[in-house]
């Protein structure tokens, strides 16, 4: 991610917000667009240049908005960058992107402001922030809802400021959003659920009836993992959630250096009828053992993910994978494996390298335009509509050993916790909506629902 700013932006910015000025409005910011690449919109690049008119009387903290470019992307995989042609000059800006089924849009990006921006004085008008999104392939800008042929700044509603945090389509605070799209088989949008599925895991054990209507723990051998290590439904449980009621569900493995005395668990829904829409779970990755010593020498997964049956032929799977010990050719760097495969279309794979150590809400866009990975709100991969399941899918979790320390034969115990999981059916919600969700459910002692067909 390149963050950039524009040299003498902030000679326009005052650092003076007036005591009760209101800063909400739809109508509190004009943006002005020039398309510096008007004379190639079936390449592989959007350049846009774009501007900010604050249309109020007060001085608004940039830091408190964001501009969204809003774009479909045609099956490439877009990676946005901001830059001036001649200097790398762009302290203040941060880019994120995200998806959204609207007219016009299956994802937009987000030019974001960090405090050093300080705020857009009344009726300053910024220089132009220059936003350009590659695709790695030749793309159809013309179909893409913010997309304008003029080749000189003019007055652009297509282009959108919003509230910093607001979902997609909500948050106005200056020009005019696309409309969200239809339910079904598109994947849905803009925030209407008509099917979802939700558990926030307070069951008294594994053995409760409810827990076993709804999910079924793995006895049988096999892969993935150790040859040899067993897969013991004893290894999930469900505990409190510290000195709090609120329970959670935790998976084990254990392992004292042999695969003989290796153990892991999964945990898989009993139905497979989820398939496009926004799949949630609120998880907490550990880097440290729950017993025993920590050894870099042992090589673990922590997961959660989506999964048709490996043997089936339209199989296909959507994984966020933590290796808090390294592997996968990463040596001992803590890093998450961000992957989507498919059986006749192989797999995609980004990696974030970093301890993720700690509670994460885990949000997943599945839809034909293809699958986007979202961690505690921020899109970390996005891949392509080849990897779109063409079947229904389990939900699952998991842990797992990629290699043992076989030097040493002192038992160890290695876990996760998920405290809910949930699924919207044919609909892409956003990270926050998601939240809401949960909290609306838990707020009405909700513990369970499941209305998808």
């Amino acid at each position: 991610m390149n963050k950039i700013w524009k040299p003498g932006l902030l000679a326009l910015l005052s650092l003076v917000v007036p005591a009760g000025e209101s800063l909400a409005g739809t109508a509190d910011f004009t943006v002005q667009y020039q398309n510096y690449n008007a004379a190639g919109p079936n390449d592989d690049i959007v350049e846009a240049g774009i501007q900010l008119r604050n249309n109020t009387a007060a001085s608004i903290p940039l830091s408190s908005i964001v501009v969204r470019y809003w774009f479909t992307n045609n099956g490439g995989a877009a990676s946005p960058a901001c830059w001036w042609w001649k200097t790398a000059d762009c302290a203040g800006i941060t880019l994120t992107s995200g998806s959204v089924s609207a007219t016009g849009a299956d994802q937009y990006v987000e030019v974001r402001f960090t405090s050093a921006a300080g705020s857009l004085a009344p009726g300053a008008t910024s220089v132009p922030i220059d936003l350009g999104i590659t695709f790695g392939t030749p793309v159809n800008e013309t179909d893409d809802y913010s997309y304008g042929n003029q080749t000189t700044f003019a007055n652009w509603s297509k282009i959108t400021v919003h509230d910093a945090g607001s979902a997609p389509l909500s948050g106005l605070r200056g020009g005019t959003p696309p409309s969200a799209s239809g339910g079904g088989g598109d994947g849905g949008g803009g925030g209407t659920v008509s099917a979802e599925f939700f558990d926030d895991f307070s069951y008294s054990s594994t053995s409760d009836s409810g827990f076993q209507n709804w999910w079924q723990l793995r006895s049988y051998s096999g892969g993935p993992g150790v040859s040899g290590a067993q897969w013991l439904p004893s290894n999930a449980s469900l505990v409190n959630d510290g000195t709090s009621s609120n329970r959670l569900l935790r998976l084990r493995g254990s392992t004292n250096g042999t695969a003989s005395g290796s153990t892991q668990v999964e945990v898989l829904s009993r139905a497979q009828k989820f398939r496009y829409g926004t799949y949630a779970s609120r998880f907490r990755f550990n880097d440290t053992t729950l017993s025993g010593p920590r050894l870099f020498g042992d090589k673990y997964v922590e997961t959660f993910f989506t999964i048709t049956p490996y043997s089936s032929p339209n199989y296909s799977e959507q994984d966020f994978e933590y290796l808090p010990n390294g592997g996968w050719g990463q040596g001992n760097t803590s890093t998450m494996f961000l992957t989507s495969w498919d059986r006749n279309k192989g797999s995609r794979s980004n990696q974030v390298s970093a301890s993720h150590d700690g509670w994460h809400t885990l949000v997943l866009h599945v839809s034909p335009s293809g699958i986007v990975y979202f961690i505690d709100g921020v899109q970390r991969a996005s891949h392509g509509p080849e990897y779109a399941p063409t079947i229904g899918q389990y939900i699952a979790y998991q842990l797992w050993f990629i290699e043992l320390d076989t030097s040493n034969n002192t038992s160890r115990t290695y876990y996760e916790d998920a405290d809910w999981v949930y699924f919207a059916k044919d609909v892409l919600l956003s990270p926050n909506e998601v939240a809401a969700k949960v909290a609306g459910f838990r707020s009405a002692s909700v513990t369970r629902r499941d209305t998808v067909p």
